[in-house]
């Protein structure tokens, strides 16, 4: 399997590619060219178009969870690309917020997505195998301490806000001969839970990797704001104690906490900015 990290926040300095707070990772298993999430803007689209990539050739999308640095770029993708078919839990859909003191900004995705490619959209609400070996799982048990970052994230229920709990966020699995990869977006339900669900999913079964952000960046205005040792060790007790071989992150885990991350995993772990490829 290849993955090549189309966006994120930090470029790789060898190669002329856009970076912008978001995620956005290409895929391809087997005869299968995946997107898993589409980043804030298009920028993903002219990322690819650099390196060789054809996204009219992309022939399934999966959206983490219902934030506009994650799904930014969909409504561009859907205008190139008239074949993939979507996957996102239906809560995505809905409207969510950042808020900090006085401040409040919606983080949603675009709602042209949901008028006018509403036919391209599949929901998913339960454990679902989407392809030969691609597997989408929507329950998260939280065993686990989330992450303090979420405190600034909000949901809208029945017009007013309140603490948004994240039901909208999904784990993609894709499995090998030789164990599971796990994707996650920003892992707002906490890493080492979503490596539980991973677990209870597919018990007995080897870890190969685990792909994407851990959600360890407080305030993403204020970046050097970072997470506590405590949640740091969660994360990282829990890779260790399940035999993870590979850890590939970046976006929402933030550049301090990695290197606090760096510093336990060693080699295990590597930071994925964008334009960095990578076989498992």
């Amino acid at each position: 399997m290849k993955i090549i990290t189309l966006i994120e926040n930090i470029n790789n300095d060898s190669k002329d590619l856009l970076n912008e707070h978001g995620l956005c990772l290409y895929i391809e298993k087997d005869n299968k060219r995946i997107l898993f999430d589409t980043g804030r803007t298009d920028a993903f689209i002219t990322n690819a178009r650099k390196l060789g990539l054809s996204l009219e050739d992309i022939d399934i999308v999966v959206i983490s969870h219902g934030h506009c640095d994650h799904g930014g770029g969909l409504l561009s993708f859907l205008k190139i690309n008239n074949k993939a078919k979507i996957y996102m839990k239906r809560e995505a859909s809905k409207d969510y917020y950042f808020h900090y003191m006085f401040f409040n900004k919606s983080v949603g995705i675009d709602k042209k997505v949901f008028e006018e490619y509403s036919n391209r959209i599949n929901y998913i609400d339960s454990f679902s195998e989407i392809a030969e070996d691609v597997y989408i799982i929507t329950d998260i048990d939280k065993c686990y301490k989330t992450p303090k970052g979420n405190n600034y994230l909000y949901s809208r229920e029945e017009d007013k806000l309140t603490k948004d709990k994240f039901k909208h966020e999904l784990i993609m699995i894709i499995k090998e001969q030789d164990g599971i990869c796990i994707f996650t977006g920003c892992s707002h339900n906490g890493a080492a839970n979503m490596i539980q669900a991973s677990k209870n999913a597919f018990p007995n079964v080897n870890i190969k990797a685990i792909i994407g952000g851990f959600h360890l960046i407080k305030l993403p205005i204020i970046k050097s704001l970072s997470a506590s040792q405590d949640e740091i060790n969660i994360i990282t007790e829990k890779i260790i104690s399940e035999n993870i071989e590979k850890v590939y992150t970046g976006h929402c885990t933030g550049e301090k906490a990695y290197k606090t991350l760096k510093s336990i995993l060693g080699d295990r772990i590597e930071y994925i900015k964008t334009g960095t490829m990578v076989y498992i």
